[in-house]
């Protein structure tokens, strides 16, 4: 486990700020060390800066997954192994994704202090899609008093695999029977969705579009720095800003 530094804006004053408790997972190969310092020198460094509003403080604790995947870097790690030899999109045995998504909800009834919301990169995002998906069928794992109150997803989309037979009550791909996953709009989770649409690389723009599609309360902010976790820009930073300031807890 790696415990980021809280990202906190400098000098602070007796001007208001606003508090959030952010649970950040990172993605295929990667870990919560080399996650936790992307998001310290671009996408959360962005949203925290000052623009005259109220101070935004934001403590980010990332948490490694599971399973190695060290074809990459030795300490890589992996939430659960995709099919196909690494290059499908559906887990390789859907137990491993039992797994991972047992491993989050420990680590959301663990501290004193809930988390207010999760973060995901890559496959951290489709973890993040999973709580989602989850919460909406009733699973207590992701559900009460402790459960987060909204999500962020980086470069990442629903996997398909929830909405088919393994473990998730569909009917298996490619054949006519009963759709298991949320309709439209059925997600109520607040989402804050941050993509590029045209260029990611991994995801394609239509799997962007039907993940987004399944939320009811999401916040699209696009960019074009490919499968990344992203700096923003002066926009992207504003609707990132108003979608968080939803949930922050206000201090002064």
């Amino acid at each position: 486990k790696h415990l980021a530094p809280s990202l906190r804006i400098a000098h602070m004053t007796s001007q208001e700020r606003r508090r959030l408790n952010l649970l950040c997972l990172h993605g295929h190969g990667g870990s919560a060390a080399k996650l936790c310092g992307q998001l310290d020198s671009t996408f959360l460094r962005d949203v925290a800066r000052q623009d005259g509003g109220p101070l935004l403080e934001v403590t980010c604790r990332c948490v490694d997954a599971p399973f190695p995947e060290p074809s990459r870097r030795s300490d890589g790690r992996q939430w659960w192994r995709y099919d196909q030899g690494g290059r499908g999109d559906r887990p390789e045995d859907w137990a491993e994704m039992e797994v991972a998504a047992t491993r989050i909800a420990e680590e959301l009834d663990a501290p004193a202090e809930p988390y207010d919301g999760v973060l995901g990169f890559s496959q951290g995002a489709e973890m993040v899609h999973t709580i989602a998906v989850l919460a909406h069928r009733g699973d207590p794992r992701f559900s009460g008093p402790r459960a987060p109150k909204f999500g962020v997803s980086l470069s990442g989309a629903v996997n398909p695999g929830h909405f088919e037979a393994q473990g998730a009550g569909g009917p298996p791909e490619g054949c006519v029977g009963p759709r298991a996953g949320p309709g439209s709009s059925a997600l109520g989770w607040p989402l804050l969705f941050v993509g590029d649409f045209a260029t990611d690389g991994w995801y394609s723009t239509t799997r962007f579009e039907e993940t987004l599609g399944l939320y009811a309360d999401a916040t699209r902010v696009e960019h074009a720095q490919q499968h990344a976790v992203p700096a923003l820009g002066d926009e992207a930073v504003a609707a990132a800003r108003r979608f968080f300031s939803r949930f922050a807890a206000g201090t002064s």
